[in-house]
C-alpha cells in the first residue's frame, strides 16, 4: 500500500491544525487510513486511525524527519528507538538551497508552530565545501522571519539529483534562503511541481 504525504489542500482527511505541521500528516493511497505525528524535540507521537501499515508510515515520516530518535503511540507504547545523526547549530546564511520557491501558505503554517530554535531541524549534505539544505526550506525561511539566525541541522544521505538541483539553484542566483521566491499555492504547484516533473521525466 502506497503511503502519501499530505499537503495543505488535503482538508478532507486532516483538519487545518494538523496540516499546518507539514510533513507530519500521511494517508494510505485508498484514503482509508490516516496518520499524524506530533513532534516534541527529537521525539514524536503517532496518532493513527488504523494499526495497518505502521512500519511503512514510520519509514515515510523519517524520510522527512530524520532527526527523530523515538516514536511512540498515543498510549506511550514505543514503536521505534534509534540513534539518528547528531544535530548541530548552523548559521542560516551558510546554507545553500536545493529548491527555488517557498509556498506562502506553508510558510505561514510553519510560523504558527515554531515556538523556539529547538523546533527547527533540517537535513543537510556537505559537498565541495558547501552546506546544502536538502529539505525543510520553508521552516528555515520561517526561522528567518521569526528572527532566528541559526537552526539545527543534521547530516543525511542524499540522492544524486540533489546536487543537480543545487546547480540549477545557483544558475538562478539562489544562493541563500532569502533568495528563494515566495509564491501563492497555485503558482508554487505550477512552477515547482512542474520543474520536478520535467526533471524526472528527462531522466527516464
Amino acid at each position: 500500500m502506497k503511503i502519501i504525504r499530505a499537503d495543505i489542500n488535503d482538508t478532507a482527511i486532516f483538519d487545518n491544525d494538523e496540516l499546518r505541521f507539514g510533513g507530519c500528516c500521511f494517508f494510505t493511497e485508498d484514503r482509508l487510513c490516516k496518520y499524524f505525528f506530533r513532534i516534541n524535540g527529537r521525539e514524536a507521537t503517532l496518532f493513527k486511525s488504523s494499526d495497518k501499515y505502521i512500519p511503512q508510515v514510520i519509514d515515510e515520516f523519517l524520510f522527512y524527519s530524520g532527526f527523530i530518535a523515538t516514536i511512540h503511540d498515543e498510549k506511550g507504547i514505543i514503536l521505534l528507538e534509534r540513534k539518528p545523526s547528531e544535530a548541530y547549530l548552523c548559521e542560516i546564511d551558510k546554507l545553500q538551497p536545493s529548491q527555488f520557491y517557498i509556498n506562502k501558505t506553508k510558510l505561514e503554517n510553519c510560523k504558527r508552530w515554531i515556538k523556539s530554535q529547538d523546533d527547527i531541524f533540517a537535513p543537510i549534505v556537505i559537498s565541495e565545501g558547501r552546506t546544502i539544505l536538502q529539505d525543510g526550506h520553508t521552516r528555515v525561511r520561517a526561522a528567518i522571519e521569526l528572527g532566528y539566525t541559526c537552526i539545527n541541522v543534521y547530516p543525511e544521505e542524499h540522492t544524486s539529483y540533489i546536487l543537480d538541483f543545487v546547480d540549477e539553484a545557483v544558475k538562478r542566483q539562489i544562493n541563500s534562503i532569502s533568495d528563494m521566491q515566495l509564491l501563492d499555492d497555485d503558482e508554487y504547484r505550477v512552477k515547482w511541481h512542474g520543474f520536478c516533473d520535467a526533471f524526472f521525466e528527462g531522466r527516464e
